[in-house]
């Protein structure tokens, strides 16, 4: 997953080593650091940090727009009833990190 999947736009003052990106309408940013990790990286499932999340406007529609640049959803979009019809997906970063995408956690 990159920049592009998000929809993010890079920050001025890159270095060699960090890459700032900022996510349009949402008033929050992205930082990316360059680094190859010395062994296998474990993913998020199950850890101590289970998974990160992100709110997000129009669900459904930014769950087609990563499919259409295959970006595979590792938990597909879906309405929960039982939440107030909360609107949830997954994808897992390309380190394992596992990303829930919701939309309507005010309703809750």
């Amino acid at each position: 997953m990159n920049m592009k999947a998000l929809n993010a736009t890079l920050r001025p003052g890159q270095t060699d080593f960090f890459i700032g990106a900022g996510l349009s309408g949402v008033g929050y940013m992205l930082n990316f650091f360059l680094w190859e990790p010395a062994e296998d990286l474990t993913g998020t499932q199950g850890g101590a940090i289970d998974h990160v999340g992100f709110e997000v406007q129009n669900l459904e529609e930014f769950c087609r727009q990563l499919e259409a640049k295959g970006i595979k959803l590792t938990t597909p979009y879906r309405k929960v009833p039982e939440l107030n019809n909360l609107g949830t997906a997954f994808i897992t970063d390309p380190w394992g990190t596992s990303i829930e995408l919701t939309e309507g956690l005010r309703r809750l």
